[in-house]
């Protein structure tokens, strides 16, 4: 465990809400072969005095930045978009602390979707932020969007055993990746959205980390072989190329070579689907009905299954919004707020 006191003006939008700012590196656990792995992160404490038993802690889950180390969103004053996220937590009296998650920050591939090391690299952040400012309570929440939405999600799903001697309250998935099995029939069927294009050379280079036996030449053919390293780099270097490329790329680009191929990718991609098991704590889940990366009906299909599972969700659609950071309105912080309160969730599952 290490931490670095940081000047507030480093992050501008958070320094007129927070007290200080922390860069921390802590210990957590690969969820590829249960290694010990060091994590890199940044947490603030609110301006003002704790409550009685302490702050709660809002653990963040970013979302996609990028696949290279200096990707990592602490480097950044703008933590790679999710300042203004961190801004309205610590507003609501959280102690917030962001994961960079394994590989971003520290050495080492990061292995981009696999649930399990991104649900420890979450729970121990939490950890690490009662180790750093002890006037914490051990009451904490997760937030994420998009890999982050997949990281608090799994997160939840593992609190129970991995987070034990904390306690989880809630999380809020946004947009989140919970089966990527369907992009392997729009790759063979042709029918992959530009967005979705986008992603696939960082689904199979993160793939790669967990199966080196993959072959990106088994999915990846032309332009797109050839412009993998732009797809890789991070968020914001790259986005207008990487868009260009992706509108241009013809759907052979991303014809599996073999019906084998094809069914490998499944098998891979199936191992990560969510949910796994039932959640410890309940969940809001939250995503746009004009989404064009993770579609709508595959993240209904996950919450129908986390239903049937018997989690407690409070599901929300957001007409016309796409992928990314929805306008929910006040919902995600009055829920959040009656989860710390003790209040009972809100479930729009059918009942059983």
């Amino acid at each position: 465990m290490a931490e670095e006191p940081i000047p507030l003006a480093t992050y501008s939008v958070v320094q007129q809400v927070a007290d200080r700012a922390v860069k921390i590196r802590y210990g957590s656990t690969s969820g590829i072969d249960g290694s010990p792995t060091t994590v890199s992160g940044v947490l603030f404490v609110p301006k003002g005095t704790a409550p009685q038993g302490g702050w709660p802690i809002a653990s963040i889950g970013h979302p996609t930045v990028g696949l290279d180390s200096e990707c990592a969103p602490s480097s950044y004053p703008g933590l790679m978009g999710n300042a203004g996220t961190i801004a309205q937590f610590l507003t609501f009296g959280y102690v917030v602390v962001m994961t960079d998650y394994q590989g971003l920050g520290t050495p080492g591939p990061h292995p981009y979707l696999d649930p399990t090391t991104e649900a420890n690299d979450v729970i121990d952040a939490v950890r690490a932020a009662r180790a750093v400012v002890p006037e914490t309570s051990d009451t904490w929440v997760g937030y994420g969007v998009s890999q982050g939405g997949q990281a608090v999600w799994a997160a939840n799903e593992e609190a129970a055993e991995y987070g034990r001697g904390l306690r989880l309250v809630g999380t809020m998935s946004i947009a989140p990746a919970t089966d990527l099995r369907p992009l392997v029939d729009a790759m063979q069927a042709g029918t992959l959205t530009v967005e979705q294009k986008v992603l696939v050379p960082m689904v199979l280079k993160g793939l790669q980390v967990r199966h080196p036996e993959l072959d990106l030449d088994d999915y990846l053919h032309g332009v797109m072989a050839r412009s993998v390293d732009a797809f890789i780099g991070c968020e914001g270097e790259n986005s207008s190329q990487r868009g260009i490329i992706a509108q241009g790329a013809p759907a052979s680009d991303f014809m599996p070579s073999s019906p084998q191929a094809a069914d490998r990718l499944r098998q891979w991609f199936g191992a990560d689907v969510l949910p796994r098991r039932p959640a410890s704590a309940p969940m809001l889940v939250g995503y746009g009905d004009a989404d064009p990366i993770v579609l709508p009906q595959w993240t209904a299909t996950a919450v129908a299954r986390a239903c049937a599972l018997g989690d407690v969700i409070d599901a929300h659609v957001a007409p016309g919004q796409g992928h990314g950071t929805l306008d929910l309105g006040s919902a995600l912080f009055d829920w959040v707020s009656g989860r710390v309160a003790g209040t009972p969730p809100p479930n729009t599952c059918p009942p059983a």
